[in-house]
């Protein structure tokens, strides 16, 4: 590593058409030829680091480089980076320099080659040395120091690696520390060949991994490389790593490690790809087509946490159908960061906090029951993100009564011009597009659907349906005039009301009408279009009329309730068992008895238990094991069972269980209306003392009933 003194007199060296002299370069700095000469001493110690020829000194004649053309444009680059501001280390970035060196050699590190390295005293060396210390203290590392020898790190492998990772990554409020510093430490390694590894990864995932992400894993990576290099192996939990590699995700990460050991001459062992793996479970993207074994225990977090935040905001966030969706989403891999201590970027969070105090204090509350489960601390940053999809939830259902304005596009010049129009109108405006559709077909459409605008790019006139004309690429003009019409639109219309009074006749309730009117309406319009283009419409509207009474019948059947599947058959009291697995297998016999399961699905959920721990004790004495759809469930199924005396499953926070709920559900959404309902009632302060002076299964129903 060179100071801006060092890498001018490197440059004036390359530049130079012919060897210059020691006298030559101390009087162009004004300094001492002594200077010059430790000057030289550093710059060769650089260019070996870097993998160049050392500088070429010649007695009476000068300094100059032999090096080829390439190789000067590689050094001039790496120069050009260094010379883009004047380099004096701050201590941040000096404690992560010494920590880079405790972890890049096996052998021991002195003050004093710390102190030449960075250009400081061994005074400043040692009071950086008491940070250091107490950094690594607090991450269970001990700085060993021997006499003569230096100082070296002492301590578990995982935790070593964590610490240079977090400093080197945490400490960037200053672009330059992962731009320039980080590639000056890392500068004997190929990290654009990294980068290019990731960016393959990236494509196998289908998605693009968030640039706080992307940096995250290029420096494990780099810093694993390092360790590997120095036969310094991570060790990974066995359970844990068989559960890895069931996951698509270490298939890519595997991947990953067979381009970096052809690159590096390395072999990186199973432990390493888990690793590498949790890092992409952790980075918020997931595989579009994936079976996930933790599904279910991750629907019981959101499940947890909406009916701890519906408590607190008095806000039912049962009307918004996309919410679990969203926080499913954001919550899995948020359980693997974590769980292994992977930091996440907000750049909104003083945003969100500002704006949305409250809702950010109710989240932050509603989370005490992970922060025990995981025995971990949940971040602020994770915490604000939450917090948006709360808030995109109650802005969704504050505009669930607002239908959007029924809009047909129509365009002279064909189907590409009018898609064109329709995309950018969508990208404006909050608008239901119809149909996007030539002039002369639309006498067909109105004849069969309520428009209330036609936005065409050719003049034309339609009896009692307001035409803008615009042009294809939407001047400022006709957006304004088009945001006049949106803002005086109402759909408090007797059209409305007649529409509403016909969809209550087919037996939807009013708040079932004003949530799923929208989503209804557009199914029924594709499925008319499918028959119109395939079939000959004798009775257009009885059509339409069938198909929504088909839809809302169908809509009843899927929306079951706890108290729909729940009854005598489904309870069992004051069970004997020994030991966890018994108390799962008589809570599985007890749904297979009514037809929900096989004996492999009761299997499956006893493996779980041993493969991905206790996390099934939901709450204090509460358990609810389950599997996957997939293995051997026939329908859903909920049974409960009391057990006369508690059992422990390993989970110190919940432990000892009274009460066994078993579930069984046959695909990954039609089941979440009842588990939502389950938590509301389990949740209840009273609930576990209810159910343990219950004498019958009358009792245990009635319980569940009170809360319904």
């Amino acid at each position: 590593m060179l100071n801006s003194r060092c890498s001018d007199i490197l440059k004036l060296i390359v530049n130079s058409s012919a060897p210059i002299t020691i006298k030559d370069i101390a009087i162009k700095y004004n300094i001492s030829s002594r200077t010059i000469r430790y000057d030289l001493d550093r710059i060769d110690e650089y260019l070996k680091e870097i993998n160049l020829k050392q500088l070429n000194r010649k007695p009476n004649e000068g300094i100059s480089v032999e090096l080829e053309e390439e190789e000067i444009n590689k050094l001039l680059s790496l120069m050009g980076e260094m010379n883009s501001y004047d380099y004096i280390m701050s201590q941040n970035e000096r404690i992560i320099y010494i920590i880079y060196k405790l972890l890049e050699k096996n052998s021991y590190v002195t003050a004093n080659s710390l102190a030449e390295d960075m250009f400081v005293s061994r005074g400043t060396i040692n009071s950086d040395l008491k940070e250091v210390k107490k950094i690594l203290k607090n991450n269970e590392i001990e700085l060993e120091s021997a006499k003569s020898k230096g100082i070296k790190a002492i301590g578990e492998e995982r935790r070593i690696r964590k610490v240079a990772s977090s400093l080197m990554f945490d400490n960037t409020d200053v672009a330059e520390l992962i731009g320039i510093n980080f590639k000056k430490l890392f500068s004997d390694m190929d990290l654009e060949y990294i980068s290019n590894v990731i960016k393959i990864a990236e494509e196998q995932l289908e998605n693009r991994l968030s640039d706080y992400s992307f940096n995250n894993l290029l420096i494990h990576i780099a810093i694993a490389i390092k360790r590997i290099e120095l036969d310094k192996d991570i060790v990974m939990d066995e359970c844990e790593l068989d559960s890895l590699v069931k996951m698509p995700e270490f298939a890519i990460a595997s991947a990953m490690a067979k381009m970096l050991e052809d690159r590096y001459y390395i072999k990186i062992p199973k432990s390493e790809i888990g690793y590498i793996t949790i890092h992409l479970l952790g980075s918020n993207v997931m595989l579009k087509e994936e079976k996930n074994d933790d599904l279910i225990y991750i629907q019981l977090i959101a499940a947890t946490l909406l009916s701890e935040v519906e408590k607190r905001t008095k806000c039912d966030f049962n009307l918004d159908k996309q919410l679990v969706d969203g926080l499913v989403q954001h919550i899995r891999p948020m359980i693997y960061r974590l769980k292994h201590g992977i930091s996440i970027n907000n750049p909104l969070l003083d945003e969100i906090i500002s704006k949305y105090n409250e809702i950010f204090t109710y989240v932050e509350e509603s989370f005490i029951f992970l922060k025990k489960d995981l025995n971990v601390e949940i971040s602020r940053e994770e915490i604000g993100y939450i917090t948006l999809h709360f808030m995109a939830s109650l802005e969704r259902i504050k505009n669930y009564n607002k239908a959007k304005p029924r809009v047909l596009v129509v365009c002279a010049t064909g189907v590409g011009t009018s898609k064109f129009v329709s995309m950018k109108l969508k990208s404006i405006f909050d608008i239901n597009i119809i149909d996007t559709i030539s002039s002369h077909e639309v006498a067909r459409i109105i004849e069969r659907q309520d428009i209330d605008l036609i936005i065409t790019t050719i003049p034309i006139k339609v009896k009692g349906i307001k035409c803008i004309l615009v042009s294809p690429f939407l001047t400022e003009k006709n957006i304004s005039e088009l945001s006049l019409f949106f803002s005086r639109y109402s759909k408090l219309t007797s059209d409305y009301n007649d529409k509403k009074e016909c969809a209550l006749s087919f037996g939807e309730t009013d708040e079932l009408y004003n949530i799923n009117l929208e989503a209804k309406r557009n199914v029924i319009e594709s499925i008319l279009k499918i028959v119109d283009k395939n079939c000959t419409i004798n009775d257009y509207y009885k059509l339409e009329k069938e198909i929504a009474s088909y839809l809302t019948t169908c809509n009843k059947n899927v929306r079951s309730t706890l108290s729909d599947i729940l009854n005598h058959n489904f309870i069992r009291l004051d069970e004997e068992v020994k030991d966890w697995k018994e108390a799962i297998r008589k809570g599985g016999q007890i749904l297979k008895n009514n037809g929900c399961i096989n004996d492999e699905y009761i299997n499956a959920m006893i493996n779980n238990v041993e493969k991905l721990g206790s996390y099934i004790v939901i709450l204090p004495g509460i358990a609810m094991p389950h599997a996957m759809p997939e293995d051997g469930s026939y329908k859903i199924g909920f049974s409960i069972m009391t057990l006369k005396n508690p059992i422990n499953f390993g989970n110190i926070e919940n432990d000892p269980v009274k009460l066994i709920i078993t579930m069984s559900v046959t695909d990954k959404k039609s089941h979440m209306n009842i588990l939502k309902e389950l938590m509301k009632i389990i949740e209840q302060d009273d609930f576990v003392d209810k159910v343990d002076a219950a004498k019958s299964s009358e009792e245990i129903l009635k319980i569940f009933d009170c809360h319904l």
